[in-house]
């Protein structure tokens, strides 16, 4: 099978059919970000694991924000992180300490107490693989709202809701690539310029984001990550049950983004994208205002259709959305 994310159709042929009878019928595969079950006092469990394995440093935070964006999304505040951290026979114990302090700083960062994990050398790897777990608690059914739809067609009896997009596309994947090519990076871009894409790991987190959202109604949020934008959108006309209509140029990107990526031939919309929030709103003017009022940027990149037709417009070309691809960064 290819690197990355398995592809849909054998998720859906070799995990969801298997997993389909399962008593609990929401979880994460089938139709969210987060698993999500009732314990004994009526609370909303939630759960969520994130496995970095890019070649690149600081593979331990990027998963603990993943894990934790993923918690956000459902309007749970995290309860704990337990780590999983696989070595390869070549890796030595400075970079085990190194891995666990960027995994500490991370949680540290989102206030999330680390409460335990496990540690291995297996020669079944070539390079370290990171795995964050992190729960969280809700008095209530997060996912309550939509239950109750049979698709964005019936939601409120409209056919058509916006697309809102939450910073920029590829950040995440910037801030990778400012730090694993930066030699390569200053034979054509300023020093300041590599300096501000390697932080632009500060815009990691959508708590604040998925609040601002759900306190105002939105439905499907969804965090971008593995496979950029255009996975995120086919994931959330999934998750809606409806079609597509999105302006490329309308989607978010930074400059920095744009010269780091043409400079190493790394599509932008297929790229790494933590601390992006996507959702779907007939609000979209109040929840934009609000969240600008919250200094998180904010913009509409489309819309949902009553069709299947997932569409991507560029000027005057159209073209439709493929399924999601392997991420750019496993290809660098």
């Amino acid at each position: 099978m290819r690197i990355g994310k398995v592809t849909e159709s054998v998720l859906k042929r070799s995990v969801l059919k298997i997993l389909k009878d399962n008593s609990n019928k929401k979880s994460a595969v089938l139709s969210s970000d987060c698993a999500y079950s009732i314990d004994e006092n009526k609370r909303g469990i939630v759960s969520a694991v994130s496995t970095f394995t890019a070649d690149a440093e600081d593979g331990g935070y990027y998963a603990v924000y993943k894990a934790a964006n993923n918690i956000f999304t459902a309007g749970a505040e995290p309860s704990m992180v337990v780590l999983n951290v696989l070595l390869d026979p070549e890796t030595d114990e400075s970079s085990l300490k190194e891995i666990i302090r960027d995994c500490k700083k991370a949680a540290d960062e989102l206030e999330i107490p680390v409460k335990g994990g496990h540690t291995e050398v297996t020669d079944a790897l070539k390079r370290p693989v990171v795995s964050a777990y992190v729960t969280g608690v809700l008095n209530e059914d997060p996912y309550l709202s939509e239950n109750k739809k049979s698709g964005i067609k019936s939601a409120d009896e409209k056919d058509s809701f916006s697309i809102v997009m939450t910073k920029w596309t590829g950040v995440e994947g910037t801030a990778i690539l400012a730090e694993k090519y930066k030699y390569k990076l200053l034979e054509r871009l300023p020093g300041y310029m590599i300096s501000e894409s390697a932080d632009f790991k500060r815009f990691l987190s959508i708590r604040k984001d998925a609040e601002i959202a759900r306190e105002n109604g939105a439905l499907f949020l969804h965090d971008v990550s593995s496979g950029g934008i255009f996975a995120a959108l086919w994931e959330i006309a999934e998750m809606a049950k409806s079609g597509l209509d999105v302006d490329l140029k309308a989607i978010p990107i930074r400059q920095e983004t744009v010269e780091i990526t043409n400079h190493l031939g790394v599509n932008p919309y297929q790229m790494l994208s933590g601390g992006s929030l996507i959702f779907l709103t007939d609000r979209e003017d109040e929840i934009i205002q609000k969240l600008e009022e919250e200094g998180v940027a904010a913009t509409v990149i489309g819309r949902t259709t009553s069709g299947n037709d997932r569409i991507i417009r560029n000027d005057g070309e159209v073209r439709f959305l493929d399924k999601p691809q392997a991420d750019e960064l496993v290809k660098n």
